[in-house]
């Protein structure tokens, strides 16, 4: 194959691995979205893969695995120079393209993070494989923007979720919502938690529906933290957050002057607490909150509130996404809705960003990123 033409697939390679690259969105931040295709040493595609999932296999991981044998010799064509240091989520790549026998490796954009940025380009030159980098690179380096940013954020990144009636209902009158939702969506729902480091809710959500917030095995990962938000720790000895909390990580995030006698009976049963500033409305400052989340490294986390806290949480700037389930039911009457709290004229209203909308057997799935605001207050 000439230069010409070979150049020439590696670009079509590239723009197919940015495609791939974009089915991780909603699954993957604040991780990267990367894509990657091999191609054999005549230039035909033997391998496609993308990151598919947080805490999941790298793009580059699937690619190789499909091409297996026939990748020797061959190219890596990545959207993303591959990660060449070690984190607590999944190993380095570079050793595994290394171990592939590519002869070359092309990737669209370089890392912006300073961790690992430089590491590929070292190893395969002492493994004397080519490297080249930026092609395609405006379309890949578009990949990176929520990426990028989420590098220098403060908070993690946080999924705010709901499950509602045709008429924007969470639960009746009465306070029940079980089940709204099909059995689908319930199984999309442990699919995000086991996808997350922690599940965030509030004392009312405790209290309400006595939730453990744990991941059934099925879906797969392990359980997250589970961390509550009750300003006094008013939640119940009895509920089943606190009387598990020895089984699975617990923290509860209190306001400053709370009880000590309280604090001390929580921790007494496993669980964590931290004491945060009070906000404006005298209750657990969210930013403080979330921020002390991030420095616990805690970097994707799942709201799963009732409508004050997701208000509340949406209007401090600390939401990055929304999941919004939508049941063919129509339940009425003054039930609660999924955001309380102050709104935005339509002429203002925040719009979600890049949003579609899946079925999830009977019920919808509407996902987006919540647009770009001021830093989590």
């Amino acid at each position: 194959m000439n230069r010409d033409a070979r150049d020439e697939s590696v670009r079509r390679a590239m723009a197919e691995a940015a495609d791939l690259a974009r089915r991780g969105r909603f699954r993957v931040e604040p991780n990267p979205l990367v894509g990657a295709v091999v191609l054999s040493a005549d230039g035909s595609v033997v391998g496609r893969g993308y990151h598919a999932r947080w805490g999941g296999a790298h793009a580059e991981v699937g690619a190789l695995a499909e091409a297996g044998d026939r990748a020797r010799g061959g190219t890596l064509v990545v959207t993303l120079e591959p990660c060449g240091h070690v984190n607590k989520k999944t190993p380095p790549c570079v050793p595994l393209v290394v171990a592939s026998g590519v002869a070359r490796v092309v990737a669209g954009s370089a890392d912006p993070n300073p961790d690992t940025r430089g590491l590929a380009a070292d190893a395969f030159a002492r493994a004397g494989i080519a490297w080249e980098t930026g092609v395609l690179r405006e379309a890949c380096d578009e990949l990176l923007g929520r990426y990028e940013r989420a590098l220098l954020a403060e908070v993690p990144w946080v999924i705010a979720k709901w499950a509602m009636s045709a008429d924007g209902r969470i639960a009746d009158s009465g306070g029940h919502s079980r089940w709204i939702t099909g059995a689908q969506s319930r199984e999309v729902v442990q699919e995000l938690r086991a996808s997350v480091d922690a599940v965030v809710v509030g004392r009312g959500t405790v209290e309400a529906d006595d939730p453990l917030l744990t991941v059934r095995t099925a879906a797969g990962g392990s359980s997250p933290v589970r961390v509550v938000l009750d300003t006094d720790l008013r939640t119940p000895d009895t509920a089943r957050v606190v009387q598990t909390a020895r089984e699975a990580r617990t923290l509860f995030y209190c306001a400053e002057g709370a009880d000590p006698a309280r604090r001390a009976a929580v921790e007494a049963r496993g669980a964590e607490v931290a004491a945060m500033p009070r906000g404006p409305n005298g209750h657990v400052k969210l930013g403080a909150a979330f921020r002390d989340m991030r420095k616990r490294g805690i970097r994707r986390v799942l709201l799963e509130a009732g409508g004050v806290l997701t208000g509340a949480t949406l209007r401090a700037g600390c939401v990055r996404q929304v999941a919004a389930f939508t049941a063919p039911v129509v339940i009425g009457g003054s039930g609660p809705t999924p955001f309380d709290g102050g709104g935005w004229p339509i002429s203002s209203a925040p719009r979600l960003e890049n949003a579609r909308v899946t079925a999830c057997g009977g019920d919808s799935l509407l996902e987006g990123y919540w647009p770009r605001g001021g830093a989590a207050s």
